[in-house]
């Protein structure tokens, strides 16, 4: 018998257990209802302060526009020199490398017998120069024939150019520079044989130095032949020069012309391949200068400045005039802006902020 209840009380319990469960959520949502809790003191918002940012008074002044080019300084001209007679080099009197003036012996080669050959035909040309004297007197007293007188004729302009091509032969033993320059190259040496044609030297002119770029069909409209420019070399020198051309053709590749600036060189202090920025003047324009610092990009990835306006932060685009070593030239902003100097990266245009002008 007591087995039998025992069991009965095991199945009643769970049923049990859940109605106590559910009378005590009911029990508490009740009281929830009847008793609410006092409400947390609403805690007053505070605005953030203002972001800080250090400003400096900025005025505009005239500038030369410029735009830069690369080019590469290059000679003037070049020669490559070569034996007009043929025959041994016996001097080479000047080194490679050396500044030559026009006319100056660079190689002089074997004279040979040329001096007894023109000595000779010098002789057989007096003699015809005689002979055609006496056929013409004898022709004008009617006691010779003109086919005598034609004979002489011939015969004495065959002696005039012997002497002339001899004349010439020894001239070019002795090889000279065609012009102010350096000898860039000596292609021969004491003892070398030459036959007519053979490469000798190279002189290069490099007075003036050309610099050659190419320029965009914007700048184009701008620049006229004869204007002024300026070369800046590799080492930082400034150099004055002139554009002495400016293509009138593209170039079908880069739709870019060509141009050419000339630089005095007349001390040989510049040298022919050195690289180097052609600056060209493009006219005047108003221009404030910044460090490198203060540019910014806006969201729309364009160069810009901060500035602050009535307290608010404002973005300008700006373009670069120029640049130095320095600073930038910078287009855009107007006559007079205050440019933020510190605190830029932490404000963005439209921020309301706290200026402190800077003198």
């Amino acid at each position: 018998m007591s087995s039998v209840i025992t069991s009965g009380n095991r199945l009643k319990s769970p049923w049990l257990i859940a109605g106590l469960l559910a009378l005590a959520l009911t029990l508490y949502i009740a009281s929830a209802v009847l008793f609410p809790p006092a409400e947390a003191p609403l805690v007053e918002r505070q605005d953030a302060p203002l972001a800080r940012v250090e400003v400096k008074h900025f005025s505009a002044t005239l500038v030369e526009r410029e735009v830069e080019l690369y080019g590469r300084t290059q000679a003037e001209r070049m020669a490559t020199l070569g034996a007009e007679v043929s025959g041994r080099v016996v001097a080479v009197p000047v080194e490679r490398g050396a500044l030559v003036k026009q006319g100056e012996v660079l190689v002089r080669l074997d004279e040979r017998d040329l001096r007894q050959q023109l000595a000779r035909a010098q002789a057989l040309l007096d003699q015809r120069r005689i002979e055609f004297d006496g056929a013409a007197r004898l022709d004008e007293k009617g006691f010779t024939g003109r086919a005598r007188l034609a004979e002489a004729k011939a015969n004495l302009v065959d002696a005039e150019a012997t002497v002339a091509s001899l004349q010439l032969d020894l001239a070019n033993t002795s090889v000279r520079a065609p012009f102010d320059g350096v000898l860039n190259e000596r292609l021969v040496e004491v003892g070398d044989y030459l036959a007519v044609g053979d490469p000798i030297a190279r002189v290069h002119d490099i007075d003036p130095l050309v610099v050659k770029a190419s320029v965009t069909e914007q700048h184009m409209v701008t620049l006229r032949p004869g204007q002024p420019a300026r070369v800046r070399l590799l080492d930082g020198q400034i150099v004055a020069g002139t554009l002495r051309y400016l293509s009138r053709v593209a170039n079908a590749d880069t739709a870019t012309f060509d141009i050419e600036v000339a630089i005095a060189n007349s001390e040989g202090k510049w040298i022919a391949g050195q690289s180097g920025a052609v600056l060209l003047p493009l006219g005047q324009t108003e221009a404030i200068k910044v460090t490198p610092a203060l540019l910014a990009l806006d969201e729309q990835g364009r160069i810009g400045i901060k500035s602050v306006v009535d307290s608010i932060v404002a973005f300008t685009p700006v373009q670069i005039v120029k640049s130095e070593r320095d600073g930038l030239w910078l287009s855009g902003l107007g006559r007079d802006i205050d440019i933020i100097t510190l605190g830029q990266g932490f404000v963005r245009a439209g921020d309301r902020v706290v200026a402190e002008f800077k003198r």
